[in-house]
């Protein structure tokens, strides 16, 4: 069955959202504009120093500055954009994914979805806009959306009020932890660490990685790996590892394994 595990996503799985969420007051059309752009493009990590040449208008027409990682750059398609990739597999620090598919509303007055297929982490990418468009641009957004899954069960709806994500709860923490690098034991966090310096390549197969884990003399992250294959070793590949003692991280240079 094509569904989500944990942060693990396994083929694809696409979700339909109905309705809308209301700003108090209309965008500007340079701020929709704006908002149109960042959710057509792939939110990638990039080089902000290779960015300082390539002109990026739209940017600039909403006051935004690069951000970390070229957070908040748009204008991807100049034929000097692309040496500024550093992964094209990962979105920049902060971001949730890399594709937000959250857009302005045809008149301005709201958001919606765009109706692009599978949109993963759609909480996490409403309270990134809630937080850095929305609120520092002073507007403020309430609204209901339903969403259906491709499961059944899979179904429910998202409540804004003033900016608060009242509905599903815990909206901050969903992008924190989609945002962060997963925290594991000093022990675990050697034997991945030294499985990726092996091979910086391997992580992405977790079967490869046992079998590294017991050849290096690792029996314990190949354990660990065992326990927590849906869930924990999967977002780490996507984000990192941090040394829960030391607080030291390293992230993975495989491609991530989810691909929005």
């Amino acid at each position: 069955m094509v569904h989500l595990t944990g942060s693990v996503i396994i083929m694809g799985y696409t979700t339909v959202f109905t309705g809308n969420f209301q700003f108090d007051h209309p965008l500007f059309d340079f701020q929709a504009l704006y908002l149109i752009e960042f959710a057509r493009t792939r939110r990638v990590k990039r080089d902000k120093a290779k960015l300082t040449t390539v002109p990026d208008p739209g940017r600039d027409a909403v006051g935004l500055t690069l951000g970390e990682e070229g957070c908040y750059f748009i204008n991807e398609s100049h034929y000097l954009a692309g040496a500024s990739v550093i992964d094209e597999n990962r979105p920049p620090k902060g971001q949730p994914g890399l594709y937000c598919q959250w857009q302005p509303t045809f008149d301005g007055c709201g958001i919606e979805w765009n109706g692009q297929e599978k949109f993963y982490r759609y909480v996490e990418w409403l309270q990134y806009l809630i937080v850095n468009f929305f609120t520092p641009w002073g507007y403020q957004l309430s609204g209901t959306v339903k969403w259906v899954g491709e499961i059944e069960s899979d179904s429910g709806q998202i409540i804004v009020e003033n900016n608060c994500i009242l509905q599903p709860e815990n909206a901050e923490l969903k992008l924190q932890i989609a945002t962060s690098p997963i925290p594991v034991p000093g022990e675990i966090w050697q034997g991945l660490y030294a499985v990726n310096k092996a091979d910086p390549t391997i992580l992405i197969s977790w079967v490869a990685t046992l079998h590294s884990c017991v050849k290096l003399g690792y029996l314990d992250t190949a354990r660990w790996i065992e326990e927590n294959l849906v869930g924990l070793y999967g977002a780490g590949v996507d984000r990192g590892f941090q040394d829960q003692e030391t607080g030291a991280v390293f992230i993975p240079t495989c491609y991530s394994l989810g691909s929005r």
